[in-house]
């Protein structure tokens, strides 16, 4: 789904109108487009393939995953930093299986689904995905063979339904053929930038703000030289306090070493005697 943080500065108006009851035919399903805006042009993209422009487009079976939106020179191919429609049109097979539509940042059903859809007319309309599980928003119709109606500019001075408008030749031809739409739109377009602009300093202010980040920082680049040392000085400070012990009690100093010498004299003796033993054994 394409974010919804965008806005073009036309509305999206959105009706799904249902085949004739009683009239029995292959499952198709058709889209049409009604633009007001009196520039522009509709755009049916499915897959990557571009279906239409403008005209109506009849799908002789589902169509499904498809989208919609009106290309001012603003958009990217897949509708980028515009509204668009998306679009999953099919015969239920099931419970719930059938068509369904959304706006993502869908206009009433008729002859059948009545009442149901909505209208989006701003950049914050409640009636719009602003996140990917903003499923309240979705609007089914359990019915066979429904078409859609997408109208951009719902309410303008012109009406000109399935046929493209011809794109302006730059961006800078702009909102002043809407009376109702250019203080809004371009205002939010004027903010855009702050949402990202919000977002990277936070990093870097709370990384200041939190003392602690950077010596932990110094603690993991210095790590190894230090856990290299430590051993060296725990030594030193272990034969530092062997020292102090035997510096405070000098009586200690000579019995260390007469027991040190009466253990070499009696194992000099053990020595001597085993040796006599053998030599004595040898001369048997």
């Amino acid at each position: 789904m394409a974010s919804s943080q965008f806005w073009s500065p036309c509305f999206f108006t959105l009706a799904v109108l249902l085949f004739i009851a009683g009239t029995t035919r292959a499952e198709s399903h058709t889209v049409r487009f009604d633009n007001q805006c009196g520039r522009g042009s509709p755009v049916l993209l499915k897959g990557g393939q571009v279906l239409s422009q403008g005209d109506a487009y009849t799908s002789n079976g589902p169509l499904s995953s498809a989208i919609a939106y009106l290309q001012t020179g603003n958009c990217g191919f897949n509708g980028e930093n515009c509204a668009i429609v998306e679009m999953t049109l099919g015969n239920p097979a099931c419970a719930g299986c059938g068509s369904s539509v959304d706006i993502s940042l869908i206009t009433p059903f008729e002859n059948g689904c009545d009442g149901s859809g909505a209208t989006c007319s701003t950049p914050d309309c409640k009636d719009a995905f602003f996140k990917p599980d903003d499923n309240q928003v979705q609007f089914a119709c359990q019915e066979d063979n429904v078409d859609l109606l997408i109208t951009f500019c719902g309410g303008g001075s012109s009406s000109n339904a399935s046929a493209p408008a011809k794109p302006p030749p730059s961006s800078s031809i702009p909102h002043s053929t809407a009376s109702s739409t250019p203080a809004s739109p371009p205002t939010h377009l004027a903010s855009l930038p702050a949402p990202p602009m919000n977002v990277a300093p936070t990093p870097p202010i709370s990384r200041a703000s939190g003392t602690a980040t950077t010596p932990v920082v110094a603690a993991e680049t210095t790590g190894a030289p230090t856990s290299t040392t430590t051993p060296p000085s725990c030594r030193r400070s272990t034969r530092q306090r062997r020292r102090e012990v035997t510096s405070t009690d000098p009586s200690a100093a000579p019995e260390v070493k007469l027991g040190s010498r009466e253990l070499y004299d009696a194992r000099i003796r053990g020595i001597v005697q085993h040796a006599s033993r053998a030599r004595a054994r040898r001369s048997f």
